[in-house]
């Protein structure tokens, strides 16, 4: 009779056991991210000035407090005509005065007069057109017009890019160049937004050392930490580098509970299921409800998503290159809606292999690759790496080649997703 006994002893047994159980216990790549987001909600919202606003999210809808433009202006350097004198040109107007932009001139538009004008500059009451330059002829005070006019023509006319009272801006926009310009426009000079999110970095292991230290034998130096502290800082957070936690109990938890008190704590490493991978069990002990642990994604399977209070915890495995390819696909997306960015989601474009790709195993793939625009298409070629830990076959990479779990060979020409990394 089987018992249980037996089966525990047998290791072919046991590792096919293990192994179900494994692919059981772990999750798809679309509903782990599904998962991360559900779980996380903007911060708090802060009022700030213009001036600090840039990179964040408006918590507000904000409307102009006045016409734009604020009267009809100058689209052109020219002249400010009334267009029924020009009805039978050419024709030869006497010049009024000069309009630089900035000052008026309130005098009446007569018949058969005109007004130099610069660019910007507000057209005059009776003045219903403006001819460029370099469409006439100026002599002793007089203006030669070879060609009848459009009424309006050259003439930004008042409110005609917005009205007073109308919306500009909607709540979730993220404030860059053009929107700080319209902030600016309409006086919006104090500025509800989302809180930046506060973001520590702890990356994890006895082995590793600081890259301006030493590298004694068996040692590694650190290379996620600086990278996911780059690449959180590069999206607008405030990082704090925690230093490294050691594969010791007491002093892996006393960087641990210092991490929770901010936002996000990325953990790198520690997180797999090794005599020394800590970390899901220190994160127990702190108290932290660890919502999924293992995704089916190649790299980065013992992907771990948990919170604690207020902040939200994403254990990451140690080899750099599950740092990089995680940090994009999960981490980055989490990070843009703690600060308010509710719509945004990883973009994927349609891409043209360079060359045929075998996949090994049935998870998702995140590949490092590099894609060149040409002729309007994308065409992506896969980095060549020694597998996760490569992190030096990384550089230069500029997306990542998407391969679902039930896709196996691509070939040269097949169309394939991949994630932009620019942007």
């Amino acid at each position: 009779m089987w018992s249980l006994t037996r089966f525990y002893s047998n290791p072919v047994a046991r590792g096919i056991w293990l192994y179900a159980k494994e692919q059981l216990s772990m999750i798809g790549f679309n509903k782990a991210l599904d998962i991360i987001l559900r779980e996380i909600e903007p911060l708090d919202i802060i009022e700030v000035s213009l001036s600090q606003a840039f990179g964040m999210v408006l918590a507000e809808d904000v409307c102009s407090d006045m016409d734009i433009p604020p009267f009809d202006k100058s689209a052109m350097d020219g002249y400010a005509v009334r267009s029924r004198d020009l009805v039978d040109a050419p024709a030869t107007l006497s010049v009024l005065a000069t309009v630089a932009a900035g000052s008026t001139h309130r005098g009446a538009a007569g018949k058969g007069q005109c007004v130099r004008i610069m660019t910007g500059a507000p057209v005059p009451e009776g003045f219903d057109a403006v001819v460029m330059f370099e469409e006439t002829e100026e002599r002793e005070g007089k203006a030669l017009f070879t060609r009848k006019v459009k009424q309006g023509q050259n003439i930004c006319a008042r409110g005609e890019d917005v009205k007073a009272g109308e919306r500009v801006l909607v709540r979730g926009s993220i404030i860059q160049g053009p929107e700080i310009a319209v902030l600016a426009s309409v006086g919006h000079v104090q500025c509800r937004v989302y809180r930046r999110p506060v973001v520590s970095v702890l990356p994890t292991g006895s082995e590793i050392v600081e890259p301006d230290e030493a590298v004694g034998k068996g040692m590694i130096r650190n290379s996620n930490g600086p990278m996911l502290t780059g690449l959180a800082a590069s999206l607008g957070m405030d990082v704090r580098y925690l230093g490294i936690g050691n594969d010791r109990e007491e002093e892996l938890r006393e960087l641990i509970e210092a991490g929770l008190k901010t936002d996000m704590l990325l953990i790198s490493g520690g997180v797999s299921m090794g005599d020394y991978d800590l970390v899901p069990a220190m994160l127990r002990a702190c108290g932290a409800d660890i919502k999924l642990h293992r995704v089916r994604i190649k790299p980065g399977k013992p992907l771990l998503f948990a919170k604690s209070g207020g902040c939200v915890i994403v254990g990451i495995p140690g080899n750099p290159v599950s740092n990089f390819t995680t940090f994009n696909v999960f981490i980055k997306p989490a990070l843009y809606r703690m600060m308010g960015r509710l719509v945004y989601a990883p973009r994927f474009v349609d891409a043209r292999l360079a060359h045929a790709v075998e996949k090994k195993g049935k998870r998702t793939h995140l590949m490092p690759s590099m894609y060149r625009l040409e002729k309007g298409v994308y065409e992506v070629t896969t980095l060549k790496l020694n597998g996760s830990a490569d992190i030096i076959g990384c550089a230069g990479c500029n997306c990542l080649l998407f391969v679902d779990e039930g896709e196996q060979n691509l070939g040269r020409g097949d169309k394939v997703p991949i994630l932009l990394l620019d942007g």
